[in-house]
């Protein structure tokens, strides 16, 4: 059999591949260029899934010069790199539908069967094109090849975790931001909310590090699927504009996009602590004025004493807080600050009674605080 080389002929070809055999006499007008295309150039195969489509992969007729004569195929796929030397070999032959869809099952028991080196989450290179043989003429064409990256998966992913300084959890992963799938795509994972200037990846689990989707190296709206250390560099997605987003990524297609709705970043912003006329009760929170986009402000009493500014009310404490940059941070007129989830919990301390005025400046992380 050549190596690894499969032949599949007739029917057994048209049963497992659901291809449609050319009637005898039927002759065609062919007169195009052969060209292969695969519904993506990035895939993964789920046992689990069964029969749903992994991956489609259709042709064009490809020309016989107007002989009248029929054309035979013949599909070939190979790990990239080998030239068609040890790979799949499916000799399609005579047909009219040029298209072949395969199941997550069927593909991932082909590759497993053919190429038993892959390793489970692991992407492999492979290359596929098709031959088209004038029957008339002996004359043979060939289409150009195509590349596509192909993953088995044992597991189905449920969730996937956002983490980086430019969410809301910052890098702690008990505070990762969660995505949920799809109900009509389990690969597909959606989240919307806020985002800081910073960088940002997705853990497959809070537990662990990896396996992780890192941004692939040349183009930010693919991801790689990064399983250790050494599989691929650690490149992050980076946001230069904080403010309400959208992101959607697809863990089959291993595409991703994020998408800015708003850089009004909040709407509300709270002040907590003993040194605010509320306390640290939540039941009677302080908001600050919102006078336009991004920018919030308070003008009256403050006591001696340690300040915080919630951006959402949650009084288990879970929620995203505009913190000082240090602890115990003494109040400035040209101020920083950071913004996350838990710790480190740095307050700002009012050092005296007073009328005070408090200005926040959103997008350029500033904080002014002023005794009247």
């Amino acid at each position: 059999m050549n190596g690894l080389r499969l032949k599949i002929i007739g029917l057994a070809l048209c049963a497992l591949f659901c291809i449609a055999c050319e009637k005898p006499g039927e002759d065609p007008k062919r007169d195009e260029a052969l060209v292969l295309t695969v519904s993506s150039d990035s895939t993964i195969c789920v046992p689990s899934y069964g029969q749903q489509t992994a991956l489609e992969i259709e042709w064009t007729a490809g020309t016989n010069h107007g002989t009248g004569s029929a054309i035979s195929y013949t599909l070939e796929m190979d790990r990239a790199g080998n030239d068609f030397a040890a790979g799949i070999n499916w000799e399609i032959g005579r047909t009219m539908d040029r298209t072949i869809q395969l199941g997550h099952k069927q593909l991932s028991d082909t590759l497993k069967r053919y190429f038993p080196d892959m390793e489970d989450e692991v992407f492999y290179e492979f290359e596929l094109r098709v031959r088209a043989k004038v029957l008339m003429t002996e004359e043979e064409q060939i289409a150009p090849v195509v590349t596509i990256r192909i993953a088995r998966f044992t597991t189905i992913l449920t969730n996937l975790y956002l983490v980086g300084d430019a969410t809301p959890g910052g890098w702690d992963r008990n505070y990762a931001s969660i995505m949920f799938a799809d109900g009509t795509n389990s690969s597909r994972f959606t989240w919307e909310g806020r985002l800081k200037i910073g960088e940002f990846k997705m853990l497959t689990t809070t537990t662990s590090w990896l396996p992780c989707y890192v941004r692939d190296s040349t183009d930010v709206n693919r991801m790689v699927y990064r399983k250790t250390e050494k599989a691929y560099p650690d490149f992050k997605w980076n946001i230069t504009v904080p403010g309400t987003y959208s992101i959607t990524a697809d863990t089959k297609a291993l595409t991703i996009s994020v998408t800015l709705l708003s850089d009004d970043v909040y709407n509300h912003i709270y002040m907590i602590g003993d040194a605010t006329p509320g306390g640290w009760s939540w039941d009677n929170l302080t908001e600050l004025n919102h006078p336009e986009a991004n920018i919030f402000t308070y003008e009256g009493t403050l006591n001696p004493g340690e300040i915080k500014f919630p951006t959402e009310i949650k009084s288990d404490w879970s929620g995203e807080m505009i913190f000082a940059p240090t602890p115990n941070c003494a109040p400035s007129s040209n101020g920083t600050f950071d913004i996350h989830i838990g710790n480190p919990d740095n307050k700002w301390v009012i050092p005296s009674a007073g009328n005070w005025s408090i200005t926040i400046h959103i997008k350029d992380q500033t904080i002014s605080f002023m005794k009247l």
